[in-house]
């Protein structure tokens, strides 16, 4: 989001330092990109906030986190009167990507330059000025997020604009004099079977606004995101109004849009505004969400109050309509369309109050245990291995098209006909990788990918871990390196297709070709005998049991400084069992040697009583 502090602090009052207000973006989450230049700060969006895609959006965060008064623009509160009769333009709307589409009539407008504080805030943010009317709808929309579209009246073929999809070979051209042949299918804005507008992307060049306008028909539209994310990507434009469509809008942001557009142009190129048309076929209910003390403080770890989720909240917006001594119910604002949970309000109030002021403090609870599955570590030892072994990784798309083959995973709801199966071996989709080095005059590597394939005996699928090593010459020489590395003893069978089976006691655990090999990870990880090394001292370890009862709140850390200073030969600790609904742990405590572990046991027990801990052996 590019911000300009000059058009920023209309809506709050900001520091001089530019970097702290730069900062304090970031410690909202909207981070520096780039150096500030010329008083404007780029900040990289990183979450799904349609609402940080305008100025009063950024700076309604900044000031509740600077604790100063957002101030908004002044809308008038009267609406205008109805159009007259005869300048009503119709809407029809044929198409269910439309949910709102807000429109308005001005008439005896005056088009002419936009004034120097208009055009010095548009050219800050990056946009040209084209005239006042499409500077305004251009302000209004950074501003507030919501794109407009201005038209000229008197260029419109009927007195009727039709919301529809395309049908076959129709065409448009922008108003930047871009022909676009137009997919079946594409949301578009008619009159008269004319193309006015490429629904939610750009306008055309035959309804533009122009020095000669006197009438224009306004609006301010609300349309499904996927739709307009899905044309704009097929038609490769990208601009200021698909950036905010690509999000999910509110339609009621179209309301105070089209009426702070409207008091502007009313100002600026004077003439009488009326209210044409509303579509609004399923309004909008506020959405509620509950907030509970209870949740507050597990979430965020420190001892909150409402008041004080209730004060920030209030800033950022939200209306509390029901309170207690355990929870308060919220209305969410309509700009704030990411919010779906509870943890969604806990995270603004954490945000709010500045994440880097949450005091560190140690876990009360031991550290959990890895549970990561054996095979995963397995696979990251082959990875290693491989790599010593001079090979490279390769991440290979599952996605294949489909054949007659029998054993074939086919997709029900493939996106393309090209990738509408998954693979019977990681072979079909490594071995291209080789060809790619092969078309750019590169020297072909060992590559090697450690995934999924996949397979089906009448209606069940399979899923297969493999290691897949490819290249261009002979791989024995690497089977046997890596066999050696996994200490596996192994010989080679003759199979079909010129391949041989590679044994490993008695199992078939791969298949073997001359440029390559594949084996399944699982039965490799079976048959494998981890080197254990040298050693040149026998010892015996003496381990200690120990069930402990623990007092509220007690950082595990503690108890951990009292088995090291009880014992400061001890090795290692490891907590076997927690157990929480009881507030006690089983730990297994470890030593290369121990004179004494009757005595040793005494002295930690009573040390550990000694910081609230009861203890009994296991």
């Amino acid at each position: 989001m590019i911000i300009p502090i000059n058009w920023l602090s209309d809506y709050l009052d900001l520091p001089e330092d530019e970097q702290k207000i730069a900062d304090s973006f970031t410690s909202l989450g909207l981070m520096q990109e780039k150096s500030i230049k010329n008083h404007v700060l780029e900040l990289e969006h990183r979450m799904d906030r349609a609402d940080w895609l305008s100025l009063i959006g950024c700076a309604r965060d900044l000031a509740a986190f600077s604790g100063v008064k957002l101030i908004t623009p002044k809308l008038t509160s009267n609406s205008p009167k109805p159009v007259p009769a005869n300048d009503k333009i119709a809407l029809s709307v044929e198409t269910p990507t439309v949910r709102r589409f807000n429109t308005r009539v001005i008439k005896g407008i005056k088009v002419g330059p936009s004034p120097d504080w208009l055009l010095k805030k548009l050219e800050a943010y990056g946009i040209d000025s084209i005239n006042n009317i499409v500077d305004i709808t251009n302000f209004v929309m950074v501003e507030y997020g919501q794109p407009m579209h201005a038209q000229d009246l008197a260029t419109l073929p009927e007195k009727e604009l039709v919301l529809r999809e395309t049908g076959v070979g129709e065409k448009i051209t922008t108003f930047l004099g871009t022909e676009i042949k137009l997919p079946e299918g594409t949301f578009v804005i008619s009159s008269g079977n004319v193309l006015c507008v490429i629904g939610g992307i750009v306008g055309g060049n035959v309804t533009g606004v122009t020095n000669s306008t006197t009438d224009i028909f306004l609006d301010a539209g609300n349309y499904d995101q996927r739709v307009i994310r899905r044309t704009s990507r097929t038609l490769k434009i990208q601009n200021e109004t698909v950036l905010r469509y690509d999000k999910f809008l509110d339609p009621r942001l179209t309301e105070n849009a089209l009426t702070r557009a409207t008091d502007l142009i009313l100002e600026l190129a004077g003439g009488a505004a009326y209210d044409n048309a509303d579509y609004y076929p399923d309004p909008v209910t506020p959405h509620t969400q509950i907030l509970t003390l209870s949740r507050l403080k597990l979430l965020s770890g420190l001892d909150l109050t409402l008041t004080t989720a209730k004060k920030t909240l209030s800033d950022l917006g939200y209306v509390v309509v029901d309170e207690s001594d355990t929870h308060l119910e919220l209305e969410i604002p309509h700009w704030r369309t990411d919010i779906e949970v509870e943890d969604d309000l806990i995270a603004d109030i954490l945000r709010i109050g500045d994440y880097s002021n949450i005091p560190n403090s140690p876990l009360t609870t031991p550290v959990p245990p890895d549970i990561t599955p054996d095979i995963y570590l397995f696979e990251d030892l082959l990875r290693d291995h491989m790599t010593a072994l001079t090979a490279h990784e390769h991440i290979t798309s599952p996605l294949v098209k489909s054949d007659d083959n029998k054993s074939r995973v086919n997709l029900a709801n493939a996106l393309s006909s090209e990738q509408n199966a998954l693979r019977l071996t990681l072979h079909e989709t490594l071995n291209p990788v080789l060809t790619t080095y092969t078309k750019h005059n590169l020297d072909s590597p060992l590559i090697f990918e450690i995934a999924k394939s996949f397979t089906k005996d009448s209606d069940q699928a399979t899923e297969i871990r493999e290691l897949t090593v490819c290249s261009t010459g002979d791989v024995r020489n690497i089977l046997t390196s890596l066999m050696k590395l996994l200490n596996i003893s192994y010989s080679l069978t003759p199979s079909s297709n010129y391949q041989v089976s590679i044994i490993a006691a008695g199992n078939s655990i791969g298949t073997l070709a001359r440029d390559h090999f594949t084996l399944n990870t699982e039965l490799l990880f079976a048959h494998h005998h981890p080197y254990a090394g040298i050693t040149t001292t026998l010892t015996h370890s003496t381990s200690i049991d120990l069930s402990l009862t623990l007092p509220p709140n007690l950082p595990f850390s503690d108890i951990q400084e009292v088995f090291y200073k009880t014992s400061p030969s001890l090795q290692s600790t490891k907590v076997l069992e927690h157990y929480e609904e009881k507030n006690s742990i089983l730990v297994r405590l470890t030593w290369e040697k121990l004179d004494s572990a009757d005595q040793t046991r005494i002295s930690l027990v009573k040390a550990l009583k000694g910081i609230g801990v009861e203890t009994r052996s296991a």
